[in-house]
């Protein structure tokens, strides 16, 4: 990372909590010092904190938009840039204070490179999710998603990092939200979507979206289940848009789940040494602070460069002969022969589920763990049944006792708490876990009944997984239910009581726990 120039000039408390003027000089919160501007006439700015020497960028902000930045101030992620201040402008605008995070962007990245292979682009689309869906938890909104604020390699810290860099081309947002609006949580999970199909393609989605997954297909983007869940998210048609990113997480877990470890393994194309500040990043340098050189220091001086310059020259002579040489990746071939596939661990470095479930042992359990509550299995659930099981009276029963069986021991988990009184609507959970996590299943099938209630439980899981009222599903499922008992079902459904005060409740807790 570059070294900023030291802060010199005392700061001037009595600016505290008054509308200032932005430019170099400038003092906010008393020590975040503006050093140089960034992007030329942009009007933005980097500078330093007096206090810690943290490199800082300063972006200024809309009075509005600073409402969904306001809890990003206390708020801590390792796949996000921190966010120090929000102060008053004298034009009536604020001033976000963020974290300079140095590194090799994504923009850069994908100029270098074109685009990236599939495995890689979705494990950087989950994190991005993880934390974007951290922060929506939080109540605020990021807003700066784009190619330039993601930064694929950091000079410390876990990869990537989203920051708070405005973007060189224009921001990700969703085709309804004017220029200069406020963003939204469909905002950034619009940008979202878009930074995968970007890595996917290696170009910028149409910013109006796409009309079918015919279109995203021609863009580019050949697998057909990444397909599928670009257009649940990018689609033109703002009524079927998915506005948040849950459904855009569950599809892609389930995919990098089964994918990952299919990606070549090549030499690295980075160099050793921590990747410089992103050139569109770089200020212009100002004068030193530094005190001029006398002519006695500068005689001193370049006797010693002239010796070292004699010395560098033998040592890169020497070190040409004798070091290995390095052998530059300019392209890597269709077939590689690549070491034996990672293993299923390297699940843990991805927040499929926003904590670490991935060292469950399975695929499977790992995909069922993200439709429960955290903290529901604390040891490698047997789940193998799950896909096969096509009666949801018999799946009802064995995730109930999955969830104890490999939950913690003492006291009970959220889990046990919920299926304790869950009762009738057992089997809706059953019917979401299993659809969400097994793609190709056969359809749950109740034979004798006479209402379609594994219609209905189609239904619910359906109305779940894309993140959809589930309201009227789930009384179409509740009317079943007394259907049946009305035509002396109660044999078949195990069960002859009818559903009691706070079952549905119990199920829709559940399902707060997917949001």
């Amino acid at each position: 990372m570059r070294r900023f120039p030291a802060v010199t000039t005392p700061p001037d408390s009595s600016a505290a909590g008054r509308p200032l003027g932005l430019g170099v000089g400038s003092i906010v919160a008393e020590h975040f010092r503006v050093e140089e501007t960034l992007d030329g006439d942009s009007g933005y700015f980097i500078g330093v904190d007096s206090r810690s020497s943290q490199a800082l960028v300063f972006v200024p902000v809309s009075a509005e938009r600073v409402k969904s930045l306001h809890p990003l101030l206390a708020f801590e992620h390792a796949h996000v840039g921190r966010l120090f201040a929000l102060e008053p402008l004298d034009d009536g605008r604020f001033v976000a204070v963020a974290a300079w995070v140095g590194g090799e962007t994504l923009a850069e990245r994908l100029a270098a490179i074109g685009k990236k292979p599939a495995v890689d682009a979705v494990r950087t689309a989950l994190r991005l999710a993880d934390a974007l869906s951290s922060i929506h938890e939080a109540g605020g909104v990021h807003g700066f998603v784009n190619p330039r604020s993601v930064i694929v390699e950091p000079d410390a810290g876990e990869q990537p990092v989203l920051a708070f860099f405005p973007p060189e081309d224009g921001e990700l947002h969703t085709p309804e939200r004017a220029a200069d609006g406020a963003p939204s949580i469909a905002d950034d999970t619009w940008a979202c979507a878009a930074l995968l199909h970007w890595m996917l393609t290696g170009s910028r989605p149409n910013a109006a979206g796409y009309a079918s997954a015919d279109e995203i297909a021609e863009a580019g983007v050949a697998d057909a289940a990444l397909r599928t869940a670009l257009t649940h998210t990018l689609t033109s048609s703002r009524p079927d848009r998915q506005s948040d990113l849950r459904p855009l997480r569950r599809e892609l877990a389930r995919w990098f789940v089964e994918h990952a470890g299919e990606e070549p393994i090549v030499p690295s194309m980075q160099p050793s040494a921590p990747p410089p500040l992103p050139q569109s990043l770089r200020p212009n340098r100002r004068a030193s602070s530094r005190p001029p050189t006398t002519r006695a220091e500068k005689k001193k001086f370049g006797a010693f460069s002239i010796v070292a310059i004699v010395l560098g020259i033998g040592a890169g002579v020497a070190l040409t002969f004798l070091r290995p040489k390095r052998v530059q990746v300019v392209s890597v071939p269709e077939k590689v022969e690549a070491p034996a596939a990672p293993s299923a661990l390297e699940l843990r470095e991805v927040p499929v589920t926003g904590e670490n479930e991935a060292g469950l042992g399975s695929k499977l359990a790992t995909c069922m763990a993200g439709y429960l509550p955290k903290g529901t299995f604390t040891k490698t659930p047997d789940v193998e049944w799950l896909c096969g099981e096509t009666d949801p009276r018999a799946g009802a029963e064995k995730l109930h006792s999955t969830i104890v069986a490999a939950g913690p021991k003492g006291a009970p988990s959220d889990a046990m708490k919920i299926f304790s009184r869950i009762g009738w609507y057992a089997m809706p959970a059953f019917a979401v876990v299993r659809a969400g996590c097994c793609t190709d299943a056969k359809p749950l099938a109740l034979p004798e009944a006479h209402c379609q209630m594994d219609a209905t439980l189609r239904d619910v899981a359906d109305a779940v997984i894309a993140s959809r009222d589930v309201s009227a599903p789930l009384k179409a499922y509740t009317d079943s239910i007394h259907c049946e008992l009305n035509h002396g079902g109660a044999k078949m459904l195990r069960r002859a009581e009818r559903p009691a005060g706070g079952e549905d409740t119990a199920f829709l807790e559940l399902v707060k726990h997917l949001e």
